[in-house]
């Protein structure tokens, strides 16, 4: 059976990441019409846009800035059926050298902006009901991550307002799901020892790294209509996080 994401309306934050680009450009092969949010990456965002999505820079610590773009999106949509929260931001410190301003910058982005941007398009959700919301979490917000106390806590909060979520939406016929995808070469990473990099691959039982492409497939999937029945629930790619 082929997964066609035909008619459906897509945003995902972060699109210009290793991940979200991989997604943007399979859902627009699925045939969604795509919208993406990015910060700083003006020329992926262009050939991410010249591949037929819709690109728009979002701080998205900042809520005014959130509040104006989802105006914008009910403006020009007047629908969305799938919202990906996929950006993230980290500030990597241990906790006795973590700042304020590290921590809230951590958790702005990535536990509140989720939440208020999901508040925000809540009536647009509605109006595609059946319709999705999905969490990009980590391992970390389930283990910890030590030097990472900000990142760690909103991730695992993230992980908690799903289950919540899914509780509170599934009678108005809105899945919200958190997907892991596992330990795959990012920005994030790329700030990481080579050496501490191999260290995991040699513990994980599959000695890889997460294939973006691999885990863009199933946010496909899982965005399309082959999947109806399933919420509150956390996906986990495998791998090894320190």
């Amino acid at each position: 059976m082929e997964t066609t994401l035909k008619d459906k309306t897509i945003l995902i934050t972060g699109g210009t990441g290793v991940l979200g680009q991989a997604f943007v450009r399979k859902a627009i092969s699925a045939g969604a019409r795509v919208l993406f949010t990015y910060l700083k990456s003006a020329e992926k965002a262009r050939e991410l846009e010249a591949a037929g999505s819709e690109g728009s820079v979002l701080d998205l610590a900042d809520t005014r800035a959130i509040e104006e773009f989802a105006a914008g999106v009910e403006k020009k949509t007047g629908r969305l059926d799938v919202l990906i929260h996929n950006a993230v931001a980290t500030a990597d410190a241990l906790i006795e050298r973590m700042s304020e301003e590290q921590w809230d910058k951590v958790l702005k982005v990535d536990l509140k902006a989720p939440f208020y941007l999901t508040k925000r398009l809540l009536p647009l959700l509605l109006r595609s009901a059946p319709s999705k919301v999905f969490h990009i979490v980590s391992i970390a917000g389930l283990n910890g991550l030590a030097g990472a106390a900000n990142y760690a806590a909103a991730k695992g909060g993230l992980i908690a307002m799903t289950k919540t979520l899914a509780k509170e939406l599934g009678r108005k016929k809105i899945l919200v799901n958190a997907v892991n995808p596992g330990f795959m070469r990012s920005s994030i990473t790329e700030k990481v020892p080579e050496e501490i990099l191999q260290k995991n691959l040699a513990i994980s039982p599959l000695k890889a790294f997460s294939d973006p492409s691999e885990v863009a497939d199933f946010l496909v999937f899982l965005s399309s209509d082959r999947m109806r029945q399933v919420t509150g629930q956390v996906f986990h790619f495998e791998s090894r996080l320190f």
